[in-house]
């Protein structure tokens, strides 16, 4: 017996030894000030107070209803910036295939019927994708031919008519967009948890149509604002027309203005229901002493839309309609993001660099569509950089433009310019799933909304290859 227990103990004693070793390789989180940023610039007041006037409005409702309309029709030009590529080609020559569209589409108002080799020719692509290369599983083990088969076959192609009849529906959970009807996850590889199956997220009272199911009838392939794709049928109501346009086209609607906001089905607060994220809307009952009663989009046994009673607390960070587009406002916005971590595409319920700035964005009703170039395209307002600029020559130029509601970067990634801080340098604010070199070489991971110095090397000005400003 003690035999045994010895032996026990150094196998114990070699496990732990063992976790120890490998807790000494894990990468370490970089400092909550990176280098060059100042504690005192990780608030908004620090930003609000060197705009020249931070409540100016820049857009009102009807330039924004204007400028969304612009966004939904516009065709990019994709040619070539000082005899090179342009910065944001890669996006839209692999990206819209697979569900995500620089075009933000209006659900309920698409024809009632659609030619299902419209469907069939995206699914197939989506096909050709998955056995275009290795994916990792949530085991850190490689998709297997069986399991892309099974997963294959879930999609059901097989069943899509000639002709599809749109259904309407609303979301009534948080929901993500995926690219194939399941949540196991996609890995890029077994290092970074970089889900490639995952397409956006979409916000509690997004209208969606519905084009297809899966197999097991757990999915539903549709078309949301911003992507097409996979979501779970039980995030989605149905309804007529008329019924969904109403609950989602409510002019008189409370928004979540913090990272997430808990709703609940009692005005004591004790029974919780759902999170709703930032800039996502519910329909306005009425505003009480003690609670905010809203409209919750719930979904019946049966797949059909139903309303219950929905409360907020009376101190939740939320606003009646959305927000004026002041810079004040922006900053306020992004800044209640700051160390929020990272998830590729919305997945978790987490951000990416693009789905950071498109919340902000939507909170003052500007809709874009999903990926970085994307929303660099929004507006006609673009400044694009000649990477064979010196730091010099790109640092004048940027120090030029307007900032906070200037957006910069290329095809992989999109940051907020803050501009020029009180010690004369520039600064970008965004979120970002890597991290950097210290002087000793050490990495260091930041993977969180922060601020940083475009003199820093984990996002230089040498990194933009475009800045867009949103104004008229």
């Amino acid at each position: 017996m003690f035999k045994r227990v010895a032996g026990m103990a150094v196998a114990v004693l070699v496990l732990v030894s063992g976790a120890a070793l490998a807790q000494d390789e894990y990468p370490k989180h970089a400092p909550e000030t990176l280098p060059g940023v100042e504690p005192g610039m990780l608030t908004a007041d620090y930003w609000i107070a060197l705009q020249n006037n931070p409540d100016e409005v820049v857009m009102t409702p009807d330039q924004i209803r204007e400028f969304n309309r612009r966004v939904r029709e516009k065709r990019v030009d994709l040619g070539q910036k000082f005899g090179k590529a342009n910065p944001l080609e890669r996006e839209f020559v692999i990206t819209e295939i697979k569900g995500p569209v620089m075009n933000p589409l209006m659900p309920l108002e698409l024809p009632a019927t659609v030619p299902g080799d419209s469907l069939r020719v995206r699914l197939h692509s989506n096909v050709e994708w998955l056995y275009s290369r290795d994916f990792v599983d949530g085991r850190n083990a490689t998709w297997s031919d069986t399991m892309k088969k099974d997963l294959v076959a879930e999609m059901n192609i097989g069943s899509v008519p000639d002709m599809i009849t749109r259904r309407y529906g609303i979301v009534v959970s948080h929901t993500l967009v995926r690219h194939y009807p399941t949540d196991v996850p996609g890995y890029s590889n077994a290092k970074w948890e970089m889900d490639m199956f995952q397409a956006t997220g979409l916000m509690v009272g997004n209208p969606v149509a519905v084009l297809h199911t899966s197999v097991n009838g757990d999915y539903l392939y549709i078309e949301s604002p911003i992507s097409r794709g996979w979501v779970k049928a039980s995030d989605i109501a149905f309804g007529s027309l008329r019924e969904i346009s109403k609950l989602t086209g409510d002019d008189k609607f409370l928004m979540v203005t913090s990272h997430r906001e808990p709703v609940y089905t009692d005005r004591n607060f004790t029974v919780f229901d759902r999170y709703v994220y930032m800039s996502g809307t519910l329909p306005l009952a009425r505003e009480r002493k003690d609670a905010w009663e809203v409209k919750l989009p719930v979904r019946r046994p049966d797949g059909t839309v139903g309303t219950v009673k929905g409360y907020l607390r009376p101190d939740a960070d939320v606003h009646v309609g959305y927000l004026p587009y002041t810079k004040r406002n922006v900053l306020t916005q992004i800044f209640k993001l700051i160390d929020q971590p990272y998830g590729w595409a919305d997945q978790d319920n987490k951000r990416d660099c693009s789905g950071t700035q498109r919340i902000v964005l939507r909170c003052f009703g500007i809709i874009t569509g999903r990926h970085p170039s994307f929303i660099l395209s929004a507006s006609d307002h673009q400044t694009f950089i000649d990477r064979d600029w010196t730091t010099e020559e790109k640092t004048e130029k940027v120090a030029a433009l307007e900032p906070v509601i200037t957006l910069a970067g290329n095809s992989g990634h999109i940051v907020m310019l803050l501009g020029k801080a009180r010690n004369g340098k520039l600064y970008f604010i965004h979120q970002a799933g890597w991290g950097y070199k210290d002087e000793s070489g050490e990495n260091l991971t930041v993977n969180r909304v922060s601020v940083n110095a475009t003199d820093h090397s984990w996002y230089s000005i040498n990194s933009p290859g475009v800045y867009t400003t949103f104004r008229p």
